[in-house]
């Protein structure tokens, strides 16, 4: 009875983990009529050494320290700003959660007409309060936190969902006691809030790490990568070594790169969690 679930999950999913581990120790193009070459550990010295993969790897990191560390303080001032008014609450519940509903594909599109630095609604809307208008796609500088603000408005009522649930949950008594004590706000948000919501706040930080550790969709549609690779995360650039560029072995080599860091960086947090 179980045959056939098992072997559709050895056909999706365990076939091609293998297979793609088996690339990255061989060099081979999909141009190439010849087989695959075994070359070792070749393809990761070569990325190792590669100033394009420590420049995608630190876009990487710093769009996805921004975007969690963004989305998690929003998230917790929704959330708490919706327990303590119903009106708010209702509000959050039918308003704030239409973004996470569009595709990112949809969603990409969107942002990208409002960047447009002509046309575009956000440079309207600057030049109306006397502030001048950014290229925001064009430009190096501005390109990552307008490609941020995109994943940050999207994803902000994913956490907002999840902590607002958990509020909800906690025991009631506690907070009925640190009343009765004199306890301040901040203090019950302090020592009670936060310990006990903090297994929904791990579980939302897992989550949304690893989803912006490997964005690609958005930034994909906005920039393809640009201006001048300012914009290249781990997995646009893995994009096009092994899709434009057909060096399979190579790319390979990459993805098992971003799965042995979010690998490590999610027993991470499992960690926290059993500590706690």
């Amino acid at each position: 009875m179980v045959a056939p679930a098992v072997i559709f999950l050895l056909l999706i999913s365990i076939y091609p983990l293998l297979n793609s581990l088996y690339l990255t120790f061989h060099s081979w193009s999909l141009t190439s009529t010849k087989p695959p070459q075994f070359v070792l550990l070749d393809n990761f010295r070569d990325i190792f050494l590669s100033s394009r993969f420590w420049g995608s790897l630190k876009v990487t990191v710093l769009y996805t320290v921004g975007v969690v560390t963004t989305e998690m303080t929003l998230g917790m001032i929704l959330a708490l700003s919706a327990t303590r008014n119903t009106r708010f609450r209702q509000f959050c519940r039918s308003i704030i959660l239409i973004p996470m509903m569009l595709t990112p594909v949809v969603l990409g599109l969107m942002w990208k007409y409002m960047y447009n630095p002509e046309n575009g609604i956000i440079n309207f809307l600057l030049e109306r309060i006397g502030l001048q208008g950014q290229i925001w796609l064009g430009e190096t500088h501005p390109a990552l936190p307008a490609v941020m603000i995109v994943d940050i408005w999207q994803w902000t009522p994913f956490v907002f969902l999840m902590l607002s649930s958990g509020i909800a949950s906690l025991p009631q008594e506690a907070f009925e006691a640190a009343r009765v004590d004199g306890t301040s706000q901040f203090q019950m948000f302090r020592y009670i809030t936060v310990p006990l919501l903090t297994p929904f706040m791990l579980v939302a930080l897992l989550i949304r790490f690893i989803d912006s550790f490997k964005i690609f969709d958005t930034i994909f549609v906005m920039t393809k990568g640009g201006p001048a690779n300012a914009t290249e995360s781990l997995s646009i650039y893995t994009y096009k070594v092994g899709l434009n560029f057909f060096n399979m072995g190579y790319a390979a080599a990459l993805s098992y790169i971003m799965l042995i860091i979010i690998t490590l960086a999610s027993q991470q947090f499992v960690k926290l969690e059993r500590k706690r």
